[in-house]
């Protein structure tokens, strides 16, 4: 899956990590927006790591075994006694349904305020991946003026809450989950993004493809057809191998990208996104599910 030019791709996870729990067979998998970025960055070849706050359960034990046997650093991550973030799911033909979250557990709890070492750390990166569920909507003032590009993931929270106003005018790219609104009104979204003031905003409209918009052009494109096993973290897969083409080709802040630009990043981010369909979880790496704290910490 890696492609050796973007071994030169400085890129940063920032935020959110959880472990999905697959109800159905007693099994856990990594993921979370933020995390399954640094590490499906990290699968196409970029120079990819991951920030964030672990608890001290079994779940983010795990999280962290497995970063680090894929070799994602996780320099400046908090570990902090607590629950991990976690979210239980069920698969149905093939799609995730979410049936309970912790809503990112210690992670919530302690919202990770960034210090100055921090900063510094995230201004070595060409790109910084955040999302609604990082807890971090307060420090994107100054994660922006930290890096060099600000990326973050809406979901679908855009349309349950007022985040596009307050946020867009920090970030250079945004990305908008609108499969159950309709093109129309994804396409609205994406020009309120804009205006207000992001160099690049994406739509994704699940079976009916996606949407990128850099303030002159649309962009379409439709989903490759793919072997589904598990569509979870498809669309985080989409959104990053699109990011790194992007910013392979030189993208910077305040010079979006052309039509022709963004049509061959999507079409890279569809690629990527069938070839994760083909996995279980995110990105494999199962343990069994583990309730509450394990015997050797006492708890």
């Amino acid at each position: 899956m890696s492609d050796d030019s973007d071994a030169n791709l400085k890129v940063l996870g920032c935020g959110d990590n959880v472990v999905d729990r697959y109800l159905h067979s007693g099994l856990m998998y990594p993921g979370g927006n933020a995390l399954n970025f640094a590490v499906y960055a990290k699968m196409l070849g970029a120079d990819a790591s991951f920030l964030g706050t672990f608890g001290t359960d079994a779940a983010g034990r795990h999280v962290r075994s497995v970063l680090d046997a894929l070799a994602v650093p996780t320099s400046f991550c908090r570990v902090i006694d607590g629950e991990n973030g976690h979210a239980d799911v069920r698969v149905v033909d093939g799609n995730r349904e979410f049936v309970f979250s912790n809503k990112g557990g210690v992670a919530r709890e302690n919202p990770l305020i960034l210090q100055q070492a921090q900063l510094d750390y995230v201004a070595a990166f060409r790109l910084v991946h955040t999302s609604c569920y990082s807890h971090l909507d307060p420090q994107l003032p100054v994660l922006k003026n930290a890096s060099s590009l600000l990326s973050y993931d809406f979901s679908y929270r855009w349309q349950v809450s007022d985040l596009i106003e307050p946020l867009a005018p920090h970030l250079d790219f945004a990305a908008l989950s609108a499969g159950d609104v309709g093109r129309d009104a994804g396409l609205a979204a994406l020009q309120q993004v804009v205006s207000r003031g992001c160099g690049l905003a994406l739509a994704t409209f699940g079976p009916q493809g996606a949407v990128m918009y850099n303030g002159a052009d649309y962009v379409s494109v439709l989903p490759q057809p793919a072997n589904i096993v598990d569509t979870l973290g498809a669309g985080d897969a989409f959104i990053t191998a699109t990011l790194l083409s992007l910013l392979a080709t030189g993208w910077t802040r305040g010079n979006p990208p052309s039509a022709e630009v963004m049509a061959v990043a999507m079409d890279k981010g569809n690629r990527f996104a069938a070839e994760i369909c083909g996995l279980n979880g995110a990105f494999g790496h199962a343990a069994p599910i583990v309730e509450g704290r394990s015997a050797e910490e006492g708890r």
